[in-house]
């Protein structure tokens, strides 16, 4: 059977607990009864020497003092043979001299409890006095045992209620564990502790935040990607079918928009693993030298249809460059930032890219005179699938700037987006130089 956490506690408890008071009592039994024994002989010897002065000097019967002493845990006795006591002739000289005996005796037998004795010899009488531990239920020992199997019980039953105090945090914790297990994010535990308990709430409260938001951005996800894709797809379904009955002239131009619509697609999907693959990666993504001027020109040249369509001038100043880095995914981020500086600046307008190094850092800028982006959509246009204005942006499916920032990321470097509307957009990308 289980037990729980709370049950091994308290047996935990009373384990350590009752083991302490044991080594308690044995270190009593040679502390504690052997004092305690010290002082009743000193009290017995003067019982015996005070019986003795009243005997002698007042003159008072030997009857008379045994029961002076009968209502008291010491009983003082005359008797005429102690031989029961000591056979020892040198204590019998010490007696007949007049002094006091104190002697160590077993007289309960199967007890190993060791009785104090005084004797003192008056006249023909010898007067002996012992405790009397039967009539007074007095027993060293014995009241250790008890005050620790007291203590036990006590501490036993206060331990129940401390430790449910201690479980109980870890209870709560379990079920919302529980809840969260079952997809229930929306959960926060109340949290007034500082110690690891506490800690560890917060921790599950941070982490439960976490996967909400995590939850969110799924569903997010999901949502965006679906309509990404529904659009296209829309589009290919409504003019496949107009294939069936129209004219050659109008059946080249539903050809022209299909294959549009499926290259929309192929760039849609080639981009979402680009993203998944570089979110999974790190700064361990194999690094190499390579001339980056040269890497930008070739970007350039991979898009001079687009911007020879729109009859835009480029100005170009690239620097010589060295750079260490993953070229491949760097090549990303130039073919995105120049696209979307075509794609968003109007025809027969000028496009500046500049790359220089400066304070030890490298520097790519780009400069557009297009559209611009609004304040609003400066704060998301990093996000995926994010599009700002859509009025003025049909084409594209909001994840080039995405890309663009993860693999800037992953480089340690940083991007910076300064845009007005209808004035245009500079980006600037600052990457430490490693070499």
């Amino acid at each position: 059977m289980k037990k729980s956490v709370y049950i091994q506690l308290v047996l935990i408890f009373i384990c350590v607990f009752t083991i302490s008071n044991i080594l308690a009592s044995v270190l009593s039994f040679f502390t504690t009864e052997n004092n305690a024994l010290n002082q009743v002989s000193t009290q017995l010897i003067e019982s015996v020497e005070v019986a003795k002065e009243v005997y002698e000097k007042d003159e008072v019967s030997k009857e008379s003092i045994e029961k002076l002493f009968e209502d008291k845990y010491i009983t003082v006795n005359f008797i005429k043979d102690i031989e029961e006591y000591t056979t020892n002739e040198e204590m019998m000289s010490s007696l007949e001299m007049g002094k006091t005996l104190a002697l160590r005796t077993n007289e309960y037998g199967n007890t190993s409890v060791s009785t104090p004795v005084a004797i003192i010899k008056a006249g023909d009488y010898y007067i002996v006095a012992k405790p009397e531990f039967k009539n007074l239920g007095f027993s060293t020992r014995s009241l250790i045992m008890s005050i620790n199997i007291r203590a036990i019980i006590i501490g036993s039953v206060l331990f129940l209620f401390v430790g449910r105090m201690v479980v109980n945090p870890t209870k709560k914790l379990i079920k919302a564990t529980e809840k969260v297990a079952a997809g229930d994010f929306d959960i926060e535990l109340e949290n007034h502790r500082t110690d690891e308990i506490g800690i560890l709430i917060s921790s599950f409260n941070s982490m439960a935040k976490e996967l909400k938001s995590i939850e969110i951005f799924r569903n997010d996800f999901i949502s965006d990607i679906s309509h990404e894709f529904r659009t296209p797809l829309t589009s290919i379904e409504g003019y496949t079918k107009l294939l069936r009955d129209c004219s050659e002239e109008e059946k080249r131009e539903y050809v022209d928009i299909i294959i549009e619509e499926t290259k929309r697609l192929s760039i849609l999907t080639t981009n979402i693993l680009t993203l998944n693959k570089i979110d999974n990666q790190n700064i361990s993504t194999p690094m190499e030298d390579f001339i980056m001027d040269e890497q930008i020109r070739r970007a350039i040249l991979l898009l001079e249809n687009k911007w020879v369509e729109k009859e835009i001038e480029l100005e170009i100043d690239l620097e010589n460059t060295q750079y260490r880095g993953n070229p491949g995914l760097m090549y990303q981020v130039w073919i995105n930032l120049i696209d979307n500086a075509i794609k968003f600046s109007p025809k027969g307008e000028t496009i500046e890219i500049k790359l220089y190094e400066e304070f030890g850092n490298i520097i790519f800028s780009i400069k557009d005179n297009g559209t611009g982006i609004s304040k609003e959509d400066q704060k998301k246009i990093f996000e995926k699938f994010y599009k700002g204005d859509k009025s003025r942006n049909t084409d594209g499916n909001g994840l080039g700037l995405s890309i663009v920032k993860r693999i800037i990321e992953i480089h340690h470097g940083e991007i910076l987006l300064e845009s007005s509307i209808n004035v245009g957009t500079s980006i600037m990308v600052k990457l430490s130089k490693q070499i």
